[in-house]
Order: C-alpha cells, then sequence, then structure tokens
C-alpha cells in the first residue's frame, strides 16, 4: 500500500507529464515523447534528421 505523500507525488508526476505533452504538441520543435522520455530532439538540418540526446531516438525530418 502506498502512502499519501507518494500517492500524491505519483499522481503529480504524472500530471506533469501530460502537461508537458500538451506544450511539445503546440510547440515548433519536435518532442521525442517515447516512453517516458519527455525532451526534444536536436535537428540536424544538413542530415534531415533529428535525434533525442537522452533516449538516443533517432528520425528523419520530412
Amino acid at each position: 500500500m502506498l502512502t499519501r505523500a507518494s500517492t500524491n507525488a505519483a499522481a503529480c508526476r504524472a500530471s506533469s507529464m501530460r502537461r508537458m505533452r500538451r506544450r511539445a504538441a503546440h510547440a515548433t520543435r519536435p518532442y521525442c515523447a517515447t516512453n517516458g522520455c519527455t525532451s526534444f530532439l536536436v535537428v540536424d538540418e544538413t542530415a534531415g534528421i533529428a535525434h533525442c540526446e537522452i533516449c538516443g531516438y533517432t528520425r528523419k525530418l520530412n
């Protein structure tokens, strides 16, 4: 059974992650959003790819 403090911490963490995703949907920078990774992708214009420095996810730009 979780204590009240740990339950509140989990709820706050979940809501802050949802908030980050909502903000990222309106952002102009590409967003990683792979399994819990809440970071922006670093864009390499010359190669036409974007990658995440945290988890290593890479995707091609259109």
